[in-house]
C-alpha cells in the first residue's frame, strides 16, 4: 500500500518554501493546539481549502454534488464559474489565506477557461494544488497546467470516461504523471470485482502514479445508502487482498465505515474549509450542503463568525464529547475514524 509519507513528499515538490512558510506555521499550530468547539482564527485557520470552480460538467454522475446543484437549477452557472479575480478575492480572506493545500474541483474544473492562471497564482503564493477532474479535456490542457505549476492532478475513472482515457491517459502521463481514483460501490465490489481490477490494471499500465479508492457516500441526486461499504463486507476484504497481490504499493486505501465501536477522529471541521465562487461555505467533504442562515457567507461575514457558525460548533461538540453519538451526517461517513494529516 502506498504510504501517506510518499504522498506528502510528492505534493510538496513544487512548493515555494518562502511563500509557504506562514501556511506551514499555521499547520504546526493546528497540530500543537488542542481542538475546541469554538475556535479563534488567531489560533489557526483551516489548512485545506476546497474551491468549487464551476457547476458545469461534461458528465452527469448521480452521486455528484454539482449534478444535484444543476438539477435544482438554483445557481446561474456564469455567476458560479471561477475566474482568477474571483479566486483572488477568496484568498484575500484570512479564512483561506493560510491554506497550505487547495483542492480544485467542481463540476469539471477543466471547463474553467482561466484554470491555468488560477493554478499559477496559487503556486506562486505558496499553495499546493490538486486538480480533481474526469480527464475528458486533460489531453488538451495538461501542458499548460504543468507550466502553471500544478502540484498534482487526480483523474476519476468511470464507465462514462473510460473510452476517452484509453486513448489519452498514457499520452497525458508522459507529459505530467497523474493519479487515478475510483469510487467503490458495494454492488461493484460484490458483483464486478474483475471489472474494477481491469480498471486498476489499465491505470497502472498507462503510467499513473497511484490509484486511490474512495468509499461511496450517499449524496447527490439519488443517494443509495445500501451502496456503503462497511468493515463487515467480506467482498471488500477479498477485493483489497486481490488488488494488493496484483499491484503491491500502487493503491491508497480509505478508511471504511466501522460498524463496531466508533472512534470520532475526523479533523475536517477544524482543518478544512470549502466554498463556491459565490462565497457559500461548504460544511465538509462528506456533506453535499452549505452553511445556512446568518453568518454563512464568506463575502458577507467575518472569518471568526463563519468558523464558529452554530452548525459547525454543534458538530464539533458532538465529535469531541465521548458520551455523544457522532453527528447524524457523520454516522455513515467513512472518514469518521480517519485522523487526517
Amino acid at each position: 500500500m502506498m504510504s501517506n509519507f510518499s504522498y506528502y513528499i510528492e505534493m510538496s515538490r513544487q512548493l515555494h518554501l518562502f511563500q509557504a512558510t506562514p501556511k506551514i506555521w499555521n499547520y504546526i499550530k493546528y497540530r500543537l493546539l488542542a481542538r475546541k468547539a469554538i475556535i479563534s482564527v488567531r489560533r489557526y485557520t483551516p489548512q485545506i481549502g476546497s474551491l468549487s470552480l464551476t457547476t458545469r460538467c461534461n458528465l452527469n454522475c448521480g452521486y455528484c454534488n454539482s449534478a444535484k446543484i444543476r438539477q435544482e437549477g438554483k445557481v446561474n452557472w456564469q455567476e458560479s464559474e471561477a475566474t482568477l479575480e474571483k479566486v483572488k478575492r477568496i484568498l484575500a480572506n484570512p479564512f483561506f489565506t493560510n491554506c497550505l493545500f487547495f483542492e480544485l474541483g467542481g463540476g469539471e474544473p477543466l471547463l474553467v477557461e482561466e484554470l491555468d492562471k488560477i493554478v499559477a497564482y496559487l503556486a506562486e503564493h505558496g499553495h499546493i494544488t490538486n486538480v480533481i477532474t474526469n480527464g475528458l479535456l486533460l489531453n488538451n490542457r495538461i501542458t499548460e497546467l504543468k507550466h502553471a505549476g500544478v502540484s498534482r492532478i487526480s483523474i476519476s475513472l468511470y464507465d462514462e470516461n473510460l473510452s476517452v482515457m484509453e486513448n489519452t491517459l498514457e499520452k497525458v502521463n508522459k507529459i505530467f504523471p497523474v493519479h487515478a481514483s475510483i469510487v467503490l460501490l458495494r454492488s461493484l465490489i460484490e458483483k464486478k470485482p474483475d471489472k474494477l481490477l481491469d480498471m486498476v490494471r489499465f491505470a497502472n499500465n498507462a503510467g499513473c502514479i497511484s490509484m486511490r479508492f474512495f468509499i461511496y457516500r450517499p449524496m447527490g441526486i439519488n443517494p443509495q445508502p445500501e451502496e456503503i461499504i462497511s468493515n463487515t463486507n467480506l467482498a471488500y476484504i477479498e477485493f483489497r487482498r486481490k488488488i494488493e497481490d496484483a499491484f503491491p504499493g500502487f493503491c491508497f486505501w480509505p478508511e471504511i465505515v466501522n460498524t463496531d465501536t466508533v472512534k470520532k477522529l475526523c479533523p475536517h471541521l477544524w482543518q478544512r474549509v470549502g466554498c463556491d465562487m459565490l462565497g457559500n461555505i461548504i460544511i465538509c467533504c462528506g456533506i453535499d450542503s452549505t452553511l445556512k442562515g446568518p453568518n454563512s457567507n464568506l463575502f458577507e461575514n467575518e472569518p471568526e463568525v463563519i468558523f464558529n457558525h452554530p452548525t459547525l460548533v454543534a458538530m464539533r461538540e458532538q465529535l469531541m464529547d465521548p458520551r455523544c453519538a457522532p453527528p447524524h451526517a457523520c454516522k455513515i461517513c467513512n472518514l469518521l475514524g480517519d485522523p487526517g494529516w
